[in-house]
């Protein structure tokens, strides 16, 4: 499946290819006129040269100092913008046929077959790995680790080490496989309270605190203030988070709270996106982290033996599976979880409130719209493979956006 071209794209290789070149030719000439307006000390102001009337020695200098001119422009000139320039990335997108570009969507870009990579362009590659070094900057999935990057901002990607390296192969080094940034679960989250913005009769709140045990504690805390509101109406809580500091993968999780008795959740449903063996492989883990956050008194029943399985077997195993086609793509199917327990909520509150496991698990993958044909119905891997590819290159798009938004 993984040595098609991808089919949620209107571009073509050649049209990827003129468009690519187009933009550099733009960014190297915004980079030029950045340097005639003198902000490079030795290098700007070469117009005083005359050559209509100096002497051939005049002549060879302009030449000279043009060469000059273009050899930065090619290499260090871009590095230097973004050094001198606190908001070179804002400036960036200030510039139409730069931004276009940038924030062109998914479906005009050309990925390769295979590893599914975007082809782009050695300015627009070099303006990602530069802006990520500057916080909530970063352009998600579309930048190299700094480590992996070279002198002027290019990606040093697995095919260009030399052949005797000792470096090993990891995820970090595809676009595809690169894991979720703070600004892509950032983005991600803030499309979650957006939908639970629309709740009605049974209240919906998302919760993004730190790892999952905080969130479990954060809910707690809500509750109990709640409680002090004198609120009496049942709570539904929705998280998405990663499991812990040293454990990157993402779940999701709904819990329905009584603010009368905010240590007893009255429902608790863990959310995963493997299930290869009948059972999330975070199962216990997640049900020592409930008792954490919600414990009982001696000889009292568990909360989590209140816990329920709401997960789907969506993310695909990595065993035998080469690098550059694993999938760690658990933030997107856990928002989508998520999104889908917001609008279940939303639309069927019922279902949420007393509905079985199974009815729960049919509502939320009924939504699903991406990932499953239709409830409990999930699509083909090699299609899901591609509709991640597509919302990480959407992603990107989105953060690119925001940031054009806050220039404005």
């Amino acid at each position: 499946m993984d040595n098609q071209p991808i089919n949620n794209t209107d571009t073509t290789k050649q049209q990827a290819v003129a468009a690519n070149h187009a933009f550099d030719e733009t960014v190297k000439q915004f980079l030029r006129d950045w340097i005639e307006q003198g902000t490079v000390s030795g290098i700007a102001g070469h117009e005083a040269i005359s050559t209509a009337t100096g002497t051939f020695a005049d002549f060879v200098r302009f030449v000279a100092l043009e060469e000059e001119i273009e050899t930065f422009v090619e290499q260090g000139a871009l590095r230097s913008f973004f050094k001198h320039h606190d908001d070179a990335l804002e400036r960036l997108l200030q510039q139409p046929a730069i931004a276009s570009h940038l924030i062109r969507p998914g479906h005009d870009v050309f990925f390769e077959p295979d590893a599914y990579e975007p082809m782009l362009a050695k300015f627009e590659r070099r303006i990602y790995n530069l802006a990520a070094h500057r916080e909530h900057l970063e352009v998600p999935f579309r930048y190299s680790p700094t480590s992996r990057q070279g002198t002027h901002g290019d990606s040093i990607g697995w095919a260009d080490l030399p052949l005797d390296h000792n470096v090993r192969e990891d995820i970090g080094y595809y676009f595809g496989t690169r894991r979720s940034d703070a600004t892509a679960l950032g983005i991600l989250g803030r499309q979650l309270h957006r939908e639970a913005q629309l709740a009605d009769q049974l209240p919906v709140h998302v919760v993004l605190e730190g790892h999952m045990d905080e969130s479990l504690r954060a809910v707690k805390m809500a509750t109990e203030q709640l409680q002090q509101e004198g609120d009496i109406r049942m709570h539904c809580f929705i998280i998405q988070r990663r499991h812990a500091h040293d454990d990157r993968h993402l779940g999701a999780a709904l819990l329905l709270m009584n603010p009368a008795v905010p240590d007893q959740p009255q429902r608790i449903i863990f959310c995963d996106t493997l299930n290869p063996n009948g059972q999330p492989p975070w199962w216990e883990s997640f049900k020592r982290k409930i008792d954490a956050a919600f414990p009982q008194p001696e000889g009292a029943m568990p909360v989590s033996d209140r816990l329920e399985d709401g997960g789907v077997n969506l993310q695909r195993l990595h065993d035998g599976v080469p690098v550059r086609h694993q999938d760690i793509d658990c933030a997107f199917y856990t928002a989508s979880m998520a999104r889908a327990l917001i609008q279940t909520a939303i639309q069927h509150p019922e279902v949420i409130l007393y509905g079985p496991t199974d009815a729960v698990v049919s509502h939320m993958t009924g939504r699903m719209t991406d990932y499953f044909e239709s409830a409990n119905c999930p699509k083909d891997p090699a299609i899901v493979r591609e509709v991640n590819i597509i919302r990480r290159w959407n992603t990107g798009r989105e953060a690119l956006l925001a940031i054009q938004k806050q220039e404005e």
